[in-house]
């Protein structure tokens, strides 16, 4: 009995320090002095703002770029989908693959706009102008369901959407 525990403590031991050994710490961010200005000027500046979209291509990249950095707003972006649906004028990506360039180039983006990027569920079929056909291929309550979540998760002072619900 004692030799089967000796045997498993050995075991947990060794696969313990296997994986402490492969740890690599990570490298701090570092920060620009403007970086580093604008994020002092913010800590006197109260306010976090929702931009909400259907598709990447709704963004208003101006509009964002200025709660966060003129205003001094916390900002985020809701893209309700990917923008795999969309048209790709540059490459061959569709579908799947278009939706990881366009989730990259939001990513990208938020980086550089100061803002935070959040996305729902909502599959990207194409252009539609009209809510009736849309909630005929999305599932209403799960869309419904991500926007609620991001909304409280986020708990903005105000939301901007694209378009009048």
């Amino acid at each position: 009995m004692i030799d089967f525990r000796l045997r498993r403590l050995a075991l947990v031991l060794g696969l313990a320090v296997g994986t402490i050994a492969t740890l690599q710490a990570q490298a701090p961010k570092r920060y620009t002095s403007s970086e580093l200005h604008l994020g002092i000027k913010k800590l006197n500046v109260l306010g976090k703002v929702l931009y909400m979209a259907a598709h990447p291509d709704d963004e208003n990249t101006q509009m964002i770029a200025w709660l966060a950095n003129e205003r001094l707003y916390e900002t985020g972006y809701l893209a309700l989908t990917r923008g795999d649906g969309g048209q790709n004028l540059i490459g061959p990506e569709i579908r799947e693959g278009l939706g990881v360039i366009r989730t990259q180039e939001l990513l990208a983006a938020r980086r550089t706009d100061g803002g935070v990027q959040f996305f729902s569920r909502a599959n990207d079929f194409g252009f539609s102008k009209h809510p009736d056909e849309t909630f005929n291929i999305w599932d209403r309550e799960q869309v419904l369901a991500d926007a609620v979540w991001t909304i409280r998760k986020w708990k903005p002072d105000g939301n901007i959407t694209r378009a009048s619900p």
